[in-house]
């Protein structure tokens, strides 16, 4: 027997016993309800059908004009959510989560959908612990046990609570709630990392909000479906960072929401979207089923299937100069171009801030793919005008062809995206077709960084120091700080090999904290005044705390601070400028000085100049090497001391290698001189500590 859509979807709301659900006209009379509804209000539903649906409000909410507020929200804007106090037909209160959602048909309004959720329980949780929290923190004397009371809280608090060691990954605390959604015992994840105790899945989607939060200046929210031993849960988290004693540690505090049952009773009244509300194409939901569903349709073809990955240049520096509404208008622009170019067959879907996917089914061979994507790139080159401004952004992009009906598509997503990263590495806008070398190369940077994790726990990472000297000659003015990794296995890594990893980890927080004590620490033990120079990463930028780190250093250590210096490069300037050069006046008072490194490599050069009095310039190591062959090399050294005189700048010489070098160089100008001719970096107990005498042709006698 058949029995119409309409009857079973009204008797699976009528049946739903945790929500109320119910229709209201246009002007908020209810004209139905559920069991749910009963349930949680006390009506009968010839009691309440008619009448108007602000009786569920306190006598204070209604004076204050909350009921047609909630309803104009609706009206204007399309849905209205907000949690407050709410009486049932016994005047007994209950704090509810409450949703208004317009219906129009055909454009026009014919009434809204009201779902109303007890969550009392759950906010009393919440008070409990503020109120243990408030009470902790003014009573010393009770520490021990409102602490053993809190511990008791957060055992029982109904969303799952993780927290892990920032730098180590491993897990510190999980509550009961935890457990259960993890289906794994408190004692078998204690003091472990994610990955050696729970599932691929699982660990992989721990780390990647650890990863988000780190990356994102120490806060990241994010929800998803995840398979979990009691099946496909869909999870709203929110990962902080957490400092601890020291400015060296700190923890990520992960709180994940259960929401599935929320998302299933909402789901009962609207339609899922499986598109993405502000470029109205197809989200991550759809894309995977599209995905799935052509990889399937060609294993019973002689055609191929590629996925494409796709990720916007310079789209961040446009959205933090114009705003979030300049960039929603030119992300909604960009994928109508995109559009544009792909084939009816084709599905484009949008799987993050300026992140886009695309698959290509049903293809007569491989070419084709990079043909297509050939044509994105040209199709987003051109500039695109919002609201005045011209704006151009660039298109890299990665692809993946399944190669056999065994492909994954989860495997083939992977793989498009490492090779969308290296067509960002090999200088954007340009597309790249995934190899076998990439998944090496990949694997080899995730146990780079698993490695680098290891050592920053383990102390493996070390300060060398490298002799500065002036024209004379005859003393050491001065150390610059280098970072090496004395690994277990392969031994001495140089910074080059690991420190762009740590930058796109998040890891260089915590080794450039490291760097910035220990050679505090070592040279406030020196005798004498030599400076010690460290260097700062332009991702060390971002973090707020940056400042607060060199204070302390100099603070601990009781270094002065002009004997204190900080290498910057040009890229410091070059991305959110205003931002960065304030922080840099705010580390110059305090007294120390301010390098700018690298000099001449840059877009800019002189520009930086002016926008920040720069206490030392240092001449990159490529103009030296080249300027016994290049008369163009010596022009710049020659441009660069000549300037620098007239703004007062000392000039710094780096990788000076022979007495030739150091003898032209003095006579260019240049006042300080750094490289192998002087001598090379070394621990703090071997470091170089004095000079032998020189010839007047500038060699060691």
């Amino acid at each position: 027997m058949n029995v119409d859509s309409d009857v079973m979807y009204r008797l699976l709301v009528q049946s739903v016993e945790d929500y109320a659900i119910y229709m209201l006209t246009p002007e908020g009379v209810v004209t139905n309800w559920n069991t749910g509804a009963q349930r949680t209000k006390g009506y009968l539903r010839d009691e309440i059908v008619g009448k108007h649906f602000s009786c569920f409000y306190t006598q204070e909410d209604q004076n204050k004009g909350a009921p047609a507020q909630g309803l104009e929200t609706a009206r204007s804007v399309g849905r209205y959510e907000t949690e407050g106090w709410r009486q049932r037909k016994d005047g007994s209160q209950f704090w509810a989560n409450v949703i208004i959602e317009a219906v129009r048909e055909a454009g026009v309004l014919i009434g809204f959908a009201k779902v109303t959720r007890d969550i009392t329980e759950r906010r009393q949780y919440e008070q409990q612990l503020l109120a243990a929290k408030t009470h902790a923190e003014a009573n010393n004397e009770r520490m021990i046990a409102l602490s053993q009371f809190l511990d008791t809280v957060i055992a029982n608090i109904p969303s799952s609570i993780i927290v892990k060691n920032a730098v180590s990954r491993e897990i510190l605390l999980v509550n009961h709630q935890a457990e259960r959604l993890l289906g794994t015992s408190r004692k078998q994840m204690i003091g472990k990392r994610p990955q050696d105790c729970l599932s691929r899945g699982i660990s992989d989607y721990l780390n990647k909000q650890s990863d988000e939060c780190l990356r994102s200046e120490g806060r990241h929210k994010s929800e998803l479906q995840l398979v979990t031993p009691i099946g496909p849960r869909t999870l709203q988290t929110t990962a902080s960072v957490i400092n601890g004693s020291d400015a060296q540690t700190s923890y990520v505090l992960m709180i994940a929401d259960d929401v599935t049952d929320q998302h299933a009773a909402h789901a009962r009244i609207h339609h899922m979207a499986h598109h993405d509300n502000l470029t109205s194409l197809p989200n991550r939901v759809l894309f995977s089923q599209r995905l799935h569903e052509a990889l399937h349709l060609s294993e019973s073809s002689n055609r191929l299937t590629a996925t494409l990955c796709l990720d916007l240049d310079n789209f961040k520096n446009v959205n933090d100069a114009l705003g979030h509404q300049i960039g929603d208008e030119l992300l909604r622009g960009i994928a109508k171009r995109l559009r544009f170019v792909l084939r009816e067959e084709d599905t484009l879907a949008r799987v993050g801030g300026d992140e886009f996917a695309i698959v290509l089914p049903n293809l007569p061979y491989a070419e084709k793919a990079h043909e297509i994507a050939q044509r994105l790139i040209e199709a987003v080159n051109p500039p695109i005008n919002i609201e005045g401004h011209s704006l151009t952004v660039g298109l890299s992009v990665g692809i993946a062809i399944a190669e056999n009906s065994d492909d994954a598509a989860e495997y083939l997503l992977r793989c498009a995206d490492m090779a969308l990263y290296e067509a960002k590495r090999n200088g954007r806008n340009r597309y790249e077709l995934f190899r076998v070398e990439m998944d090496e190369a990949a694997r080899k940077r995730r146990d780079i960084e698993l490695d680098l994790r290891d050592a920053i726990t383990g102390k493996q990472l070390r300060l060398y120091y490298q002799p500065i000297t002036d024209s004379d000659h005859n003393d050491i003015t001065g150390y610059e700080a280098l970072m090496r990794w004395n690994h277990p296995v392969n031994g001495l890594i140089m910074p080059m090999d690991f420190i762009p990893i740590a930058e796109e980890t998040g890891l260089i927080h915590s080794i450039g904290a490291f760097a910035l004590y220990e050679a505090c620490q070592e040279a406030a033990s020196w005798v004498g005044e030599q400076t010690i120079a460290v260097n700062l990463s332009p991702v060390q930028f971002k973090n707020s705390a940056l400042i607060s780190f060199i204070e302390t250093a100099l603070e601990e250590s009781g270094l002065a601070p002009h004997r204190l210096e900080v290498e910057v490069t040009e890229s410091v300037l070059l991305e959110n400028n205003h931002s960065n050069v304030s922080t840099l006046e705010k580390i110059k008072a305090l007294g120390v000085r301010i390098a700018l490194d690298d000099f001449g490599t840059g877009y800019s050069s002189l520009s930086y100049l002016r926008s920040f009095p720069f206490d030392k310039i240092k001449i990159d190591k490529s103009f030296i090497n080249d300027m016994h062959e290049s008369r163009e090399a010596l022009a710049i050294i020659r441009a660069i001391t000549g300037m620098s005189r007239s703004m007062d700048i000392q000039i710094t010489a780096e990788g000076v290698e022979t007495g030739e070098q150091f003898r032209r160089l003095k006579e260019e100008g240049c006042s300080l001189f750094q490289g192998y001719f002087f001598g090379r970096p070394q621990p703090s107990e071997t470091r170089l500590m004095g000079f032998s005498p020189i010839d007047p042709s500038g060699q060691p006698t």
